[in-house]
């Protein structure tokens, strides 16, 4: 058993709710929504998710990747959301931490969401979500996002709240049945950039006493 299992809280709460948003685990009944997003958005999600496009090809390989991704949550080792509307229950994206790393504690946040740009607020809203989870739930020291060049709007968004552009390395990537190798920009989040974007926050949005 990894050392990161053994700081993780006993037991973690699956379901996490924001305004407008609903995160949790996938289960049974999830696979046409989830097969959906990825087709719908093949294009956006390549090379970054080409793995994941190029095991699901139905309905029963969604099935597998979900009881994958179950095992993986069970074992502490990828804590991966779907992402559902609070108003009529639409599936929109996947947020999930991944490649964690127990010597520091860190990891990498994925995600993709289907019609970017006009789910920018939703993922915003997603995104401080899953550093709730990360940094006050898990007890993370530092999350990163990894972009290429055609997924670099996300990167863009993080740095807008409290991510830090930390350089770029060149030819580190390469997606799946591909020869094409591509750049990825890191952007990085330590637990003292964390705290210092939430003393602004509560600076900025003071809790009046009745």
């Amino acid at each position: 058993m990894s050392s990161l299992y053994s700081i993780l809280p006993d037991s973690l709460a699956e379901r996490l709710e924001t305004n407008k948003l609903i995160l949790r685990p996938y289960q049974e009944g999830d696979e046409g929504d989830f097969m959906r997003v990825l087709q719908e958005n093949s294009d956006a999600l390549n090379p970054a998710f080409s793995g994941r496009l190029a095991r699901i090809k139905a309905l029963e390989d969604v099935r597998l990747q979900m009881q994958q991704l179950r095992t993986d949550w069970d074992n502490r080792k990828t804590f991966d959301f779907g992402v559902w509307t609070k108003a009529d229950n639409s599936y929109v994206g996947d947020i999930a931490l991944q490649n964690l790393d127990h010597k520091i504690p860190k990891a990498e946040i994925g995600l993709y969401f289907s019609g970017w740009p006009k789910t920018r607020a939703l993922v915003q809203e997603a995104l401080h979500c899953i550093l709730e989870f990360a940094f006050d739930t898990l007890q993370l020291n530092k999350v990163y996002i990894r972009c290429t060049a055609r997924n670099k709007f996300y990167g863009e968004l993080a740095e807008e709240n409290g991510f830090k552009e930390e350089g770029t390395l060149r030819s580190d990537f390469r997606g799946t049945d591909s020869n094409e190798l591509h750049d990825l920009t890191y952007f990085g989040m330590t637990r003292p950039d964390y705290e210092e974007q939430r003393r602004q926050h509560e600076s900025e949005n003071p809790v009046t006493l009745a």
